[in-house]
């Protein structure tokens, strides 16, 4: 690249010297003029060539850009429910309910809140990503049918969300949702809410994004 662009400027240099040679006499002129010519046309191919070489530079940097590891950004990262369904972490042969097991990265616990109004889980991914999809597994054994009416809601910080996505539901036991922002989102905290009154239960939340946009 480099190469190309000092032969482009020693060209054009040439070429204005050129421009400014005043010889006497017909056929040296001519001479000259041919040679002007056939320098000027080389400098064209040569021009080229470097607009298309800079050309195909953007468009494997914008590859590499959009070839960026996605990885679940929200793996035990901090997070918070609306409440803590009985207060343990076991029940019977289940390993529940405690807030951390929706993002543990084992599908077999999950986290349960109380049957509240408005039951929520959220997670602080830790940094400003571009939220590229969201993945919930639903509760593996049984009462499945209670995820429904879910708002999935994305912002920089929990006062400021918005959303990314609605479940209409009832959703099946162990079901293994994707949910795409309807928009290009970026943010922080990862919300899931169900509207109305009902348990909250997750047995994992995956939030992929690629590198950090901020």
């Amino acid at each position: 690249m480099q190469q190309v662009v000092f032969i482009i400027a020693y060209c054009v240099c040439f070429l204005s010297a050129c421009r400014q040679i005043t010889i006497s006499g017909g056929k040296l002129n001519s001479l000259v003029y041919k040679g002007y010519r056939r320098l000027e046309y080389k400098v064209d191919i040569l021009t080229a060539k470097f607009e298309r070489s800079l050309h195909m530079h953007k468009r494997v940097i914008d590859q590499v850009k959009d070839c960026r590891v996605i990885r679940n950004v929200a793996l035990k990262k901090r997070s918070q429910q609306s409440s803590w369904w009985g207060k343990t972490r076991s029940w019977g042969n289940n390993i529940c309910c405690a807030t951390e097991y929706a993002n543990d990265g084992n599908p077999s616990t999950f986290a349960v809140t109380n049957h509240d109004y408005m039951p929520y889980w959220w997670v602080d991914i830790g940094h400003v990503y571009d939220i590229k999809r969201i993945e919930i597994i639903n509760r593996s054994d049984h009462a499945g049918e209670r995820l429904h009416d879910v708002d999935i809601t994305v912002g920089r910080t929990k006062n400021d969300l918005s959303l990314c996505a609605h479940y209409e539901g009832p959703g099946t036991t162990g079901q293994h949702l994707a949910f795409y922002c309807n928009q290009k989102m970026s943010g922080r905290y990862v919300k899931v809410t169900i509207k109305g009154k009902e348990y909250l239960q997750l047995s994992e939340v995956m939030v992929f994004a690629p590198e950090i946009s901020e």
